[in-house]
């Protein structure tokens, strides 16, 4: 008889990457095998919502964590996540079932090596879930007094449909909540230099956070009738922007395996990126995207001119990327590698 597993991590509707990866999760064939339930501790919404929210959580985590052998914890280092999830952790520890701890960041880890709470709670843990292979040598060497045993389960990707490559256009995507690690800058620095051999390209910039800021920057740099920002976008008006675009562009300094890379392969589109959290595990450069160093808005530039001055080159590696995102995380694949650890617990 497979173990009941107890899922804990963000609402469903919350936004950003972790709540989609599990909202995915839902549809893996693991799910139904180890009759996976559902605790949401967390939601992006007020602070009054916030601890209402969590309150509820921990109500139902007292009649509901002894029905499971196993909880698994998708979590972040950040103190307020760690100090939500914790009475969860606390009924868990008390009811001796097997705990992971399954962390959402990459290099960003590094940043945390001191943090007292988060090294208890992996401590706690049976396993630590890594998002890359690239972190297994670095959280070793980070934190040395965790003995717990360490796997890696890569972000899946929902299948999405053939792409229509005829509706193309010449258009850069960038979707991000902006702050200073995304890095929006860096695209606008380098559009800047290229927008006058391109006059028929356009920039479409993405996402929340200091839109009014980056707005501004544009407005400076004289790029308000070629950058479009389109503000937190969803539906049919995310999707038409995306299935329209030829290249997307991510300059983040920090990320754990970030999903949006994923969701640009699935759709076609050809990326250019920093080497930025655990991409280095799969990139094949040239092939499913070009690279460019940390804040380096010269070398940013070269790969998009490369692309933009080759409409086959983009073709190519749109193509290869969309059948290489769906062999290496189909639900399918990464519903394997989450059977196996459940299986080695």
């Amino acid at each position: 008889m497979p173990n009941k597993v107890l899922m804990v991590g963000s609402a469903e509707q919350s936004g950003g990457g972790v709540a989609s990866v599990l909202r995915l999760m839902k549809t893996m064939p693991f799910w139904e095998k180890y009759h996976c339930g559902w605790l949401g501790t967390q939601i992006q919404r007020g602070y009054g919502v916030k601890l209402w929210y969590a309150v509820k959580a921990y109500f139902m985590a007292l009649f509901t964590v002894w029905k499971y052998d196993i909880v698994h914890f998708h979590t972040v280092p950040d103190k307020i996540c760690l100090i939500i999830q914790m009475p969860v952790l606390l009924l868990a520890l008390l009811g001796r079932k097997k705990i992971i701890m399954h962390i959402h960041m990459g290099n960003q880890l590094e940043e945390h090596t001191h943090n007292k709470l988060f090294i208890w709670c992996l401590n706690k843990a049976d396993c630590v879930v890594l998002l890359a292979k690239k972190w297994q040598t670095c959280f070793i060497e980070w934190f040395p007094t965790v003995k717990a045993k360490t796997a890696i389960i890569y972000n899946a990707c929902a299948p999405t449909p053939a792409v229509d490559y005829s509706i193309k256009e010449k258009s850069i995507i960038f979707a991000a909540h902006l702050d200073e690690n995304k890095r929006a800058d860096l695209l606008l620095q380098a559009w800047k230099r290229l927008r006058g051999d391109f006059p028929d390209w356009h920039v479409t910039i993405m996402g929340n956070g200091d839109v009014e800021g980056y707005n501004r920057l544009c407005h400076e740099m004289g790029l308000d009738d070629c950058v479009t920002f389109t503000g937190y976008i969803t539906g049919k008006q995310k999707e038409d922007v995306w299935n329209k675009a030829s290249i997307y562009c991510m300059c983040s300094r920090h990320e754990g395996f970030p999903m949006v890379v994923l969701e640009a392969w699935a759709r076609g589109i050809a990326v250019v990126t920093t080497p930025v959290g655990g991409l280095p595990d799969v990139i094949e450069e040239g092939k499913n995207c070009l690279t460019f160093p940390f804040d380096d808005a010269d070398a940013l530039t070269m790969q998009l001119r490369r692309l933009m001055e080759s409409p086959e080159l983009c073709r190519n590696m749109a193509e290869y990327s969309k059948n290489f995102g769906e062999r290496t995380f189909s639900p399918e694949k990464i519903s394997e590698s989450v059977d196996e650890l459940y299986k080695k617990l």
